[in-house]
């Protein structure tokens, strides 16, 4: 369990203050993004196993898949209405399907698709989406925004507040 192992090591770097950070601010649900491919085929499992880590609680895999991946057609919508109003009609027809993406508890992901290649352009549309977003569209916390190019492949990742 890698996110396991990253949770210890972050407590034995910081202590007390480190569980708190990466518990119940998301720096785990953060760092998942950071694992790269030994997190991306259950972030919310490798968040679970940073948290029990960090907290010193017992090593327990879990049974299932714990990231639960939905389509949010509604926070597309509202995105592009946005976009448009403030005349960015490019960044509207860019953003192809929006999901919200639950790690753990409360703790979640938004993921866009876009039709970028280049990641300067990828992050470009991230800090417009960014601006749009302001974090109440949904149950739990958001922490990251990721957009994903024509491949499905994520190209651009942001925090969110």
């Amino acid at each position: 369990m890698a996110g396991y192992d990253q949770g210890e090591k972050l407590y034995d770097a910081g202590g007390k203050g480190a569980a708190i950070r990466e518990v119940v601010w998301g720096g785990c649900a953060r760092q998942a993004l950071g694992a790269g491919s030994v997190a991306d085929q259950d972030r919310g499992a490798w968040v679970k196993g940073c948290q029990d880590g960090v907290t010193h609680s017992p090593r327990r895999p879990p049974s299932h898949h714990l990231t639960k991946r939905t389509a949010n057609p509604r926070l597309l919508k509202d995105f592009r209405a946005w976009a448009r109003a403030e005349g960015d009609t490019a960044a509207a027809r860019r953003a192809g399907r929006v999901f919200t993406v639950e790690l753990t508890g409360p703790e979640y992901d938004v993921e866009v698709s876009t039709d970028h290649t280049s990641r300067k352009a990828a992050a470009e549309f991230a800090d417009t989406f960014a601006e749009w977003w302001d974090g109440d569209d949904g149950p739990g916390v958001a922490r990251s925004l990721v957009v994903l190019d024509p491949q499905q492949r994520r190209i651009a990742t942001m925090r969110l507040r």
